[in-house]
């Protein structure tokens, strides 16, 4: 298609603002519904509000609707921060004061990790050779989030949630595997590296109790 015959709305839709600017409005939303989630969902759900999978998931997400790997970086780290900004607003409209040091770290954790979140789902976005790797990833956050919480943390959350968390992540991986990547060579790459994260993840969580810290 030529530039010719672009039209305007096709234009900024392919803005780099345009893609930060969604995920900056993604990023304060799910912020906004995750303070007021941890008052108003029911037991076997509440973890949702306390799981950096979730979060991390979602900025996964919103990056895969960039095809441009550097905007797309700076969008998971837009998201990120976005949500740490909303839950902070929606927590002191519930009337809760903000935790300086708990938003610090989060801030930083944005900072560290959202750039990977966001390359990892634009190479999904372009079916790049990076695309194993990156579903791998993603989906060792959400297996290895449920392990742990299964293992170490189930008598004062909800097993149910954490379930759900490693069949999202497997079913990830799963349907990149059928849908994305069929082949022997990145299905085991993408396997490998869900393995690797989910193992990493829990041994994180349980040597570094600053990371459990709820938001």
């Amino acid at each position: 298609m030529s530039e010719a015959a672009i039209t305007p709305h096709e234009r900024a839709t392919r803005s780099p603002l345009a893609y930060l600017g969604a995920a900056l409005a993604a990023g304060l939303l799910v912020g906004l519904a995750t303070s007021f989630g941890q008052g108003l969902l029911p037991d076997h759900l509440n973890s949702l509000a306390n799981s950096s999978g979730s979060w991390s998931l979602i900025a996964f997400l919103v990056a895969t609707a960039c095809p441009r790997p550097r905007v797309a970086a700076a969008m998971g780290v837009l998201a990120l921060l976005a949500m740490v900004a909303g839950y902070d607003i929606a927590s002191g409209l519930r009337g809760y004061a903000t935790s300086l040091g708990a938003s610090a770290f989060w801030l930083v954790a944005a900072v560290a990790v959202g750039p990977f979140l966001g390359l990892g789902g634009s190479a999904v976005r372009t079916r790049s050779q990076f695309a194993p790797a990156a579903i791998g990833a993603m989906s060792g956050v959400l297996v290895g989030e449920g392990a742990y919480g299964l293992t170490v943390i189930a008598d004062t959350t909800s097993p149910p949630y954490w379930w759900g968390s490693i069949a999202v992540g497997a079913g990830m991986l799963g349907w990149a595997i059928v849908r994305r990547f069929p082949a022997w060579r990145p299905a085991l790459v993408a396997t490998g590296v869900t393995a690797l994260i989910a193992g990493g993840f829990v041994a994180a969580y349980t040597a570094a109790p600053l990371l459990l810290m709820s938001f």
